[in-house]
């Protein structure tokens, strides 16, 4: 039996408590809230699924040279994953600025890291990593600050910290009478375990408390407080085809 254990909404999450966004961090501390759902409505967009896709893009978007939100704006009306909704750069525009006017702080955060890195190259993880920058030369002959790297890098790195803390935890804890770990993706972790009732109950409680010990790593680790909980959606099936897997629930679990 496989086990799968995904770190829900890492990149999210994490992007929320590095900005300090006081609105996506109410939204995350409440569990009764559909996150994407809220912001199909107040984005405006037709459908969840769009509204999450587009929350996990916007993330890295840089909108903050001199096209504003105009920039990312054509990328999304000319990204086949999002022009099925809309190939308008218009419609897209007014899409960014509902999300950056409802998160603000995001909004600043970003243009903090773009301001640091340009001004200093380099930008400093609150993990300590120092990301190094240096400008590139275009095509035309001007030179450039690699903007987008300056979103991504802090994000997509504290992000694979975060996960060493769970896998760490994990592999501490594991019964080895269970089956073995078999495989780690980005922000995942993955078990092939007996199928036997019990060994997977006990398997998705460990996976799920590893997540959950991860606040408490990053204070011994790094001296730094992590107020947003990052938490595992733990699943289990045969293989890891979606349509045969079935989510955990550790109260509910009957095997």
């Amino acid at each position: 039996m496989i086990i799968k254990a995904d770190a829900a909404q890492l990149e999210w999450r994490v992007k929320a408590f590095l900005a300090q966004d006081q609105v996506a961090i109410a939204e995350i501390l409440d569990p009764s809230r559909d996150i994407h759902a809220e912001n199909q409505k107040e984005l405006v967009l037709p459908g969840r699924t769009v509204s999450k896709n587009f929350l996990f893009r916007a993330i890295f978007a840089d909108a903050f040279g001199e096209q504003g939100f105009r920039g990312p704006a054509y990328a999304f009306a000319n990204d086949p994953n999002f022009a099925e909704t809309s190939k308008s750069v218009a419609f897209w525009e007014k899409v960014i600025e509902r999300f950056f006017t409802k998160y603000e702080g995001v909004y600043q955060h970003s243009i903090s890291l773009i301001r640091t890195g340009c001004e200093t190259g380099q930008i400093i993880s609150p993990s300590g990593r120092v990301y190094k920058y240096k400008t590139y030369t275009k095509w035309n002959g001007d030179q450039e600050w690699p903007r987008t790297q300056m979103l991504n890098h802090i994000v997509q790195g504290f992000s694979a910290e975060l996960m060493i803390f769970a896998r760490r935890y994990t592999y501490q804890n594991w019964n080895n009478d269970w089956g073995v770990l078999v495989n780690t993706v980005h922000d995942d972790i993955e078990a092939d375990v007996h199928n036997d009732p019990e060994i997977i109950h006990s398997s998705c409680c460990l996976m799920e408390d590893a997540f959950l010990s991860i606040p408490k790593q990053v204070k011994q680790w790094f001296n730094v407080v992590l107020n947003v909980p990052i938490i595992a959606e733990c699943k289990y099936g045969p293989n890891l085809c979606e349509d045969s897997m079935t989510k955990f629930n550790r109260e509910t679990f009957q095997g």
